[in-house]
């Protein structure tokens, strides 16, 4: 072996005996005056410190900090004055280690270079009458100052809660600390820098209880940077990451202490942060405002917040935010490939403070699309978040096409067309606000054909202006065709906008419908009742309809129209009439007819009426009437004999006047129910005619033989008939005919039930014709033979005429 390797093994050997021997003799020191340390300890960390510092022992760890020394503090207390009183210790720590200056351990004195506190608490608090513990960092009035204080180099907590809590002033900061690493870098007398490593969760931050805390039960790890100016009093964070929940937030701060009260700026930017997990950031009375809002994709934000370390005094802040092709949700409406830049604002009004109620939410060159109409729209915002209105200009131009499928195809099946839409809207953003909305714009509809699909109505050539004009809708210059029918019409919806949604039974559409032709033949669904769409559970889809839309469908069924008509020409089965005039009302379950004034078979109507419509195809209807001067023949075909086949058009000749009212079913379709009316009607017939009248000729192939009874002619029969389901009651009457003068009375059974007594003179009437004075003519009539006949029910289902009385008569 070289003599220089074995001089140096022999160097090392002894050094390392050196260093044992020296530890061996600082155990020694450090057991023997265990106790003195141990107060030199104490006296160095409450030294300062206006309370009572207890440590209940000590153990020295020699290897663990070499070359220093370290001591572990087991069970560190730190109490105010009337800590029997509240019970709450600023500082209780298991264990506390401190490493201290091995060569002042020498000079038996205490150096500390390191203090790490583990699994304990740190609570300053500030009670309800003012008095707070935070008095203990003060010096104690008999306290000598030292010429030189402990310099402690780095610092670390490890399982320690760390609560502020000011109960005058609201304020509850409560953090569990997982681990904090601090080390002091560059102190001297110009300031100092320090390098923190931070695992914290933040519990409460509330700078005002009542509003809530910041951040709650987020985990914040950085490794952060702080600088200390000392001479301009200025605590500066340079711009660093930080880490909330692993998302993480670029922060730049600075607090200025020059004067009171302190002032400090903070500016925080997070880019590509998810919208919710930005929200819940917020205290809880702010993010619930937030609750109806999301975006599938992130956001880049940025904040600037100021303001100075006072009681109750609420800093400025000023975000702003921007996304490209993202899906905003807001209230039930998905917008897709949504591009926008944006800000928040505390103070709208400068002066006015730094509220909820002088605050704004805007959005700028807004582009988006809902479902696949493109929206665009230059400002939204939404100010004063205390009662929160939207307001914003919306504008679209789109295919009709596009609107099948957000508003159902259920109810509406667009097929051709273009809409044109610029609307401004000004209204609440809390669902449960009741005031009313502001809606002012044109939506222009051009081209159209669509399906209304609860009544399997088609329309074509559809044109309208849609005007609204804050709470009201104008419908103006629609024009529509369907078959050929065509309609000119305007309308108006007042209150549309606080009615649509909280009471949509009491949205009332005045509507004026005129037209050249109506053939309601191709109208024949809207006399039955609208189909409901039964509402299938909503399964998650990014097409699924919105509030607004869903809500359309309760507003069509529920709603009622007042209609006034004008028309040159209805055309309905086989009745047609002209210069119809009427007001039409419809409601969820009836239509009805009031002031319906027409003409039609030669003469003119007058009617008012109602039909009640039961959705199972048993409408009922319920009508008064009065008919003058029509021809009695056209009057039967029109209304298709009245549901009945006794006396048809083709066996009536005349002109008819009546008043009726009467009552019954309807069928789908809108025909009348066989058998189905009730009701009476009063008559007057001039110069009418009974043709081939199959009853009559039966009796005049009994009786009058020689007699023509296939066209009998009679100037003028009234009477009154009640109409009462497969029967009409005929009241006494008499006929005075070209050919036979009767007298009849009875029920006329539709198709069964006839018992009709008639008397009737064998004389021939016809020299009666020019005998002017009615008693003579009474009298004239009744001479002669008189044939007593009954008409009743046959077997074969026809009626049969027998001689004689009814068995009931004298």
């Amino acid at each position: 072996m070289p003599r220089w390797l074995r001089l140096s093994l022999i160097s090392l050997v002894s050094l390392i005996t050196l260093v044992i021997i020296l530890w061996l003799v600082l155990a020694l020191i450090i057991r023997s005056n265990k106790q003195a340390i141990l107060h030199q300890i104490t006296e160095q960390l409450g030294g300062r410190i206006n309370g009572t510092l207890e440590i209940k022992d000590m153990e020295p760890s020699l290897v663990r900090s070499f070359p220093n020394v370290s001591v572990t503090l087991i069970d560190v207390s730190l109490k105010d004055s009337l800590f029997t009183s509240h019970q709450r210790p600023l500082l209780k720590v298991e264990e506390v280690y401190v490493k201290v200056n091995t060569f002042a351990i020498i000079r038996k004195k205490v150096d500390i270079r390191q203090v790490f506190l583990k699994n304990g608490s740190i609570r300053l608090f500030t009670d309800s009458t003012g008095y707070s513990n935070k008095y203990l960092f003060q010096s104690k009035p008999s306290a000598r100052p030292k010429s030189r204080q402990p310099v402690i180099g780095s610092f670390r907590l490890e399982n320690v809660l760390l609560e502020i809590e000011d109960q005058v002033k609201s304020k509850l900061f409560r953090f569990d600390i997982r681990s904090v690493r601090g080390q002091m870098i560059n102190r001297d007398t110009t300031g100092w820098q320090c390098d923190l490593q931070t695992d914290v969760l933040i519990r409460d931050m509330a700078f005002n209880t009542a509003k809530g805390s910041y951040a709650q039960q987020k985990v914040l790890k950085s490794n952060l940077h702080i600088e200390y100016d000392r001479s301009a009093k200025i605590l500066r964070i340079p711009s660093q990451t930080l880490r909330f929940d692993e998302q993480p937030v670029v922060v730049d701060g600075l607090f200025s202490f020059s004067q009171k009260p302190a002032l400090f700026n903070l500016k925080i930017r997070a880019d590509a942060i998810g919208f919710r997990t930005a929200a819940s950031m917020l205290p809880k009375s702010a993010s619930q405002k937030l609750d109806s809002i999301s975006f599938s994709q992130p956001l880049n934000v940025l904040a600037d917040i100021k303001g100075r370390m006072q009681f109750r005094d609420t800093p400025h802040v000023n975000v702003s935010w921007n996304t490209q092709n993202n899906t905003l949700t807001a209230k039930g409406i998905e917008l897709g490939q949504c591009s926008f830049s944006g800000g928040y604002l505390n103070e709208v009004q400068p002066g006015m403070g730094h509220g909820d109620n002088n605050s704004r939410i805007s959005l700028y060159d807004f582009k988006g699309q809902f479902d696949s109409i493109p929206i665009t729209a230059d400002t939204i915002r939404v100010v004063n978040l205390k009662h929160p209105v939207l307001t914003g200009r919306f504008k679209s131009n789109f295919p009709l096409a596009s609107l099948t499928r957000p508003m159902g195809a259920h109810l509406f099946q667009f097929t051709k067309g273009n809409a044109s839409v610029d609307l401004e809207y000004a209204g609440s953003w809390d669902a449960k606000d009741t005031i009313p909305g502001y809606l002012k714009g044109i939506v222009q509809i051009s081209d159209g054909a669509f399906t209304y699909v609860p009544r399997n109505q088609a329309f074509q050539q559809c044109n309208a202006t849609l005007d609204f004009t804050g709470a009201d809708l104008f419908i103006r210059n629609v024009k529509v065709q369907s078959g050929k029918s065509a309609l000119l019409m305007e309308g108006s919806i007042r209150n549309i906008l606080n009615f649509y949604f909280n009471a949509p039974e009491k949205i009332t559409l005045d509507w004026s419908v005129n037209s050249p032709l109506i053939n309601l033949n191709e109208f024949h669904s809207f006399f039955s009742k609208r189909q409901k769409h039964q509402r299938q559970p909503q399964k998650a889809s990014r097409h699924h309809r919105a509030k607004l839309l869903r809500q359309l469908d309760v507003v069509l069924e529920a709603c009622s129209v007042n209609m006034d008509v004008n028309l040159n020409k209805v055309q309905y089965r086989k009745f047609t009439a002209q210069n119809v005039k009427a007001n039409v009302q419809l409601t969820k379950e009836s239509i009805r007819l009031n002031k319906v004034a027409l003409q039609a078979a030669g003469g003119s109507m007058q009617l008012n009426g109602t039909v009640t419509q039961t959705g199972n195809g048993n409408d009922k209807f319920n009508v008064d009437a009065r008919i003058q001067q029509v021809q009695v023949d056209q009057l039967f075909h029109a209304f298709e004999n009245f549901g009945q086949d006794g006396v048809e058009a083709k066996n009536l000749k005349g002109i008819f006047s009546a008043t009726a009212r009467l009552s019954g079913g309807m069928k789908e379709d809108a025909s009348i129910r066989p058998h189905s009316m009730f009701g009476t009607i009063k008559f007057d017939l001039k110069k009418g005619a009974l043709v081939n009248f199959e009853p009559l000729e039966r009796i005049g192939k009994f009786v009058f033989r020689k007699r023509d009874m296939s066209n009998i002619t009679f100037e003028n029969i009234s009477n009154t008939l009640d109409i009462k389901g497969n029967k009409v009651v005929i009241y006494p009457m008499v006929i005075s005919s070209s050919v036979v003068n009767i007298e009849l009375e009875g029920v006329y059974g539709l198709p069964k039930g006839t018992d009709i007594k008639m008397k009737i003179p064998l004389r021939n009437p016809k020299g009666d014709d020019l005998i002017t004075d009615i008693t003579e003519l009474q009298k004239r009539r009744k001479r002669g033979i008189v044939v007593n006949l009954h008409a009743v029910d046959g077997e074969d289902g026809k009626v049969k005429l027998k001689l004689g009385k009814g068995k009931d008569d004298d």
